[in-house]
């Protein structure tokens, strides 16, 4: 087996993996909910350019705001104000179909089913295969999410 050295890692690295991710901020422009929905609009406000010249909303940055969504509905689903403990990502089925090269307003969804809500114990609450669209359907999948909801009483 080969060795890789430092040098020739960073050789095949992408520029946004070693150089920007970690430095890119994003924020909600927008955040709307009713039962069973939650859509949110965000912007990126900074980032490294790619070697290309041009944008693209990366998969890990989709997950992370994917997964606010899920934290966002849970919690006001179960009419919490505020988180009551960590909410958990369970599982993420995720499709790339298209890039997304804009940095205002990418469109996220989540839709919530009513069959995909379970109260598993006195304080928690299951979401299972909650739907999700980024930019009409660039990136689709599914999710599933633990929401703590707060002590038994």
């Amino acid at each position: 087996m080969i060795q890789l050295s430092a040098a020739q890692q960073r050789a095949y690295m992408s520029d946004y993996l070693t150089n920007g991710w970690r430095e890119e901020r994003m924020s909600f422009s927008s955040v709307s909910l009713e039962p069973g929905y939650i859509e949110a609009k965000v912007n990126v406000e900074h980032f490294q350019m790619p070697g290309d010249g041009r944008f693209h909303f990366s998969a890990q940055s989709a997950i992370i705001w994917l997964s606010q969504l899920g934290i966002i509905y849970g919690c006001w689903d179960n009419q919490l104000a505020a988180k009551a403990g960590e909410v958990y990502l369970r599982d993420l089925d995720l499709k790339f179909k298209r890039t997304i090269n804009t940095t205002q307003e990418v469109r996220f969804e989540g839709i919530f089913p009513k069959y995909c809500k379970k109260q598993l114990a006195d304080g928690l609450v299951y979401y299972k295969n909650a739907h999700f669209r980024v930019e009409s359907g660039a990136f689709t999948g599914t999710a599933s999410f633990l929401v703590p909801i707060g002590a038994a009483q």
